[in-house]
Parts: C-alpha cells; structure tokens; sequence
C-alpha cells in the first residue's frame, strides 16, 4: 500500500569530505518489500553529522543522505511488512542489524559486526522521506510530538544504554558527566531516574543552570577544583562512574584520575583520535575504561514509554529547516546550544 508522494525531495548529503553539507534534490526512493516509507517531519542534527562530514567515518559512495535520529509518519509499505499500517507515527532505531551473530542472538545488537546504519551506510533523515526496515520502526504513543520523538533514538537511547548497560549505573552510586551537551544533559536524567547522585560540568552558565534543574550538582572546571569537589562529593572515595561526553585525551586522563578503584570510565564522545593512560594507576586499582555507542532496540523502546510517562524530558536546543542546515550546522559548531538541534519539514 503507498499513498501518492512526489517523485523528488530535498535532502542534506556529504557530497564531498572536508567542505559543507549541501542541500541536494534526490529521488524519493521506493521501499523494498521489507521496509517502509517514512515522510520525516523531523531529525536531530549530531555532532556525529560533523564527523561523518569530515570523513572520520566512512560513508561508501557519495553523494549520502545522513541523519540518523529520525522521526514521521508512515506513507508506503513493501509487500512483506505486516503488523504496520500507513499512518502510524514512528520513531526510528539506528541499527539495521543481522539477527543471527552472537551478538544478536545475546541482546548486544549495538556490537553487530554485520550492522549497517541509517545515515551511515544507508540514506538517512535529513530528508523529506526516508526508507527503512519496518524491523528498525518503534511505535510513538500519542503525547510525544515529532521533534522531541527525532532526539531519542541517539541523544536518550544512547545515554540510557551508557549509563545503564554499559556503566551499570545504581541507586546511590555517584556518577560524573563531563560536558552538558545533547548527550550529556539526558544522562543527567536518566541517572537522577536510575536513583544515582550527580556532579556534571560545562563552562556555560545556562548549560549549569540547567544540570541543577534536572537535579545534579555542576561544576564550572574553570572556576572550581573539579578534583576536590569530586572528592568532597564521595567523601574521599572517589567516583562509580564517570562519562565522558567531551572525547579529548584530556577528558580522558581527567575522568580517570576522578574514579575509585574499581570505577568505570564511560567513553562516549571521540574528539582526540588517540589518548594514552598511566598504567599502574590502571591495573593496581582495577579501574575499567569502557567504550560506549548506540543502543539496542529494546533500549530505545523503553526510552520511549519513559518519555511517555513524562520521566525523561527530551531537550530540544533550536530548530531549523531543512533550507538552513547551514545556520544549525555553525550553531552546533559553536557548542553554545543546550540540548539537540532538531530540523524540522
């Protein structure tokens, strides 16, 4: 079943690494009997797009439509998809997975060697429509609107599968976020669910203000001893957790030296291509450094019923047509936005 749809959209593509996202017409693609057609009425802009931009990641043949935070309305089915109906309102998980490695088969699909992701090795959402696997669609209650639902396949799902698979975060365990961004202001909230206490840091007064609103305690690095709250905070013993949301080899040393023995670094963000550690530090008190990304479906599921229940608040920075992707593209460069840049059709 398809309802009419036009032959053309636009699209923001790498058409080439190290220049500008370019705003491009392509064809509407044709869903393949497995998938179906999603008209976008909104996807999140990642730093990660930069990255892709740059050619950190490879993206295959150019040109490629990216945007992997992806949200709409369902206009066309393939002939296989059952159980899906044109119109539902769907949410979009990143992963196109195999199902049957061994990781599949345990529930650890965000490490499937097979995988391909949308907005990576297959077009993306920041498009006027996208095909995906009816496999990848998530269901959106109603109450949960378009551009909060584009945020949280990556900004919440990845910060939930961090923290809580990754990091094993607990009631009472005292968590460090370092840097309040996309990623890390929806950590706050889910560690705050998940009973833990906070410190997380920023240099930016309103990202701060806002840490405090979601019930952390921030901390300014270049106005405080982060070292010595850390260790007032957890009264000598140093942290559970720290998160990494920065990605520098500065960041990194620093989230280690925060830890108590035994404590986990999460490594989320990736600026710095290479960072090096103390070693004995490392071994003689069994600290873990654990690298971090995506999430499983599953995962993302719950993040939405969450957000349902209104026990996470998805944290929409700005928006922006898909026609100003340049101006979202300098407002995220400049790191000064809370939250996630959504472009909106």
């Amino acid at each position: 079943m398809r309802t009419t749809v036009p032959k053309t959209m636009r699209a923001v593509a790498v058409t080439q690494y190290g220049t500008k996202l370019d705003l491009i017409e392509a064809p509407i693609p044709v869903p393949r009997p497995d998938e179906a057609l999603i008209q976008v009425h909104a996807s999140g802009l990642c730093s990660t797009d930069l990255h892709l931009l740059n050619g950190r990641q490879p993206l295959g043949n150019l040109p490629r439509i990216i945007g992997h935070e992806i949200a709409g309305v369902i206009v066309a089915l393939g002939s296989n998809v059952r159980n899906w109906q044109v119109g539902d309102c769907v949410v979009v998980a990143i992963d196109v997975i195999c199902g049957e490695c061994v990781h599949c088969r345990s529930g650890q699909t965000q490490r499937c060697q097979k995988k391909s992701r949308i907005g990576f090795e297959s077009d993306g959402g920041h498009a006027e429509y996208v095909a995906v696997p009816a496999s990848n669609l998530v269901l959106l209650p109603n109450g949960i609107g378009f551009k909060e639902a584009s945020i949280l396949p990556d900004a919440l799902a990845c910060m939930y599968h961090c923290l809580l698979a990754q990091g094993q975060l607990r009631v009472s365990n005292r968590l460090v976020i370092l840097g309040i961004g996309g990623l890390g202001i929806h950590g706050v909230q889910i560690a705050r669910l998940a009973g833990a206490e906070v410190i997380a840091t920023s240099r930016r007064a309103h990202r701060l203000e806002a840490a405090r609103e979601f019930g952390a305690i921030p901390v300014n690095p270049k106005e405080e001893d982060l070292a010595k709250v850390v260790d007032d905070f957890t009264g000598g013993a140093g942290a559970d957790v720290v998160a990494d949301c920065i990605g520098t080899a500065a960041s990194i040393q620093e989230g280690l030296s925060l830890l108590r023995p035994g404590g986990k670094l999460l490594v989320i963000a990736y600026i710095d291509e290479e960072f090096r550690v103390p070693s004995i530090p490392l071994f003689s008190l069994e600290k873990e450094i654990i690298g971090c990304r995506g999430s499983t479906k599953q995962e993302l599921v719950e993040v939405v019923s969450l957000v349902a229940q209104g026990k996470l608040k998805p944290v929409i920075g700005a928006e922006y047509p898909l026609a100003q992707i340049h101006q979202a593209v300098a407002l995220l460069e400049a790191g000064d936005v809370l939250g996630r840049i959504v472009l909106v059709r």
